[in-house]
């Protein structure tokens, strides 16, 4: 038996579409499938949609990952434990209360501080 379904690997619609009806969500017409056919194609869009669910994961972490404003290194500790809003960088010696958290002004201050070292 085969079933007619979204050929396309980036659309999470997954259920079973009828002959040259077209996907309501990316709008490719559907393709028939035997059943092993479906089996590998879900597979990928099942990895598909947990890359994409990764990404967005990494970049919220990323999001509240903190970096310091001289080199842009997040390897920080809290200098004093009663005094938490105070920061240490243990790369370049940065003491103060002012602390990054946006990770692209970061990386553009890592690849400042990498140029200015060498």
């Amino acid at each position: 038996m085969r079933v007619w379904i979204c050929p396309n690997v980036k659309c999470a619609f997954d259920k079973e579409l009828q002959p040259s009806q077209k996907c309501p969500l990316c709008g490719e017409e559907a393709k028939e499938f035997s059943f092993s056919e479906i089996g590998n194609l879900l597979k990928q869009k099942w990895e598909f949609k947990k890359g994409v669910e990764r990404a967005r994961r990494e970049e919220k972490l990323a999001g509240r990952m903190k970096f310091c404003p001289k080199c842009g290194s997040s390897n920080l500790n809290v200098l004093v434990f009663y005094r938490p809003s105070v920061w240490k960088c243990l790369d370049c010696g940065y003491e103060g209360a002012f602390i990054l958290e946006d990770n692209k002004l970061a990386e553009k201050l890592q690849e400042q501080h990498r140029k200015t070292k060498q």
